[in-house]
């Protein structure tokens, strides 16, 4: 990977984390403040609301964090390591975590509260696709890795 493809991959990065910590820290609390005042009758919900949505914010930070390692690796080209395996791991933790953090809000918000309507069900059902999707290319990725890690192992030896 060149130098110039690295820089770009770490400003999106950087730009990206930055945003979800803007988000968590200023946009969200606005956010339900408003939904509150225009809908009063579910105010109890807005703290563990926004505590759960603070939760997939921080998935995604942790999972970001762990791209920057691995960015790192590729560009020390040492991502063939079994150390590499375990960041990747962690992604799909946050992955699966953020995923279950919808499917519980939505289910939660559509089926016990009796809230929402179409347009929250098709967000939460395209989020979990979306989710559960990646997830499983994640964990297909990692295998692929390990098989990687396995193989450069293997020619090292023969060398």
């Amino acid at each position: 990977m060149t130098y110039s493809a690295i820089a770009l991959l770490r400003a999106s990065l950087l730009a990206i984390f930055l945003g979800a910590l803007l988000a968590q820290t200023l946009i969200l609390p606005l956010l339900v403040a408003e939904s509150v005042s225009i809908h009063p009758e579910v105010a109890y919900l807005a703290t563990p609301y926004r505590w759960v949505v603070t939760a997939g914010i921080i998935c995604l930070q942790v999972a970001l964090a762990c791209i920057w390692i691995l960015l790192s690796k590729v560009q020390r080209q040492k991502i063939f390591e079994n150390s590499s395996l375990r960041w990747v791991t962690t992604i799909i933790c946050a992955s699966a975590i953020a995923t279950f953090l919808v499917l519980g809000l939505g289910f939660h918000l559509l089926a016990i509260v009796g809230a929402g309507g179409p347009g929250v069900f098709l967000m939460v059902a395209g989020t979990v696709a979306f989710g559960s999707a990646a997830t499983w290319l994640l964990v297909v990725m990692r295998n692929l890795l390990a098989s990687a890690i396995g193989l450069e192992a293997e020619m090292r030896a023969v060398i």
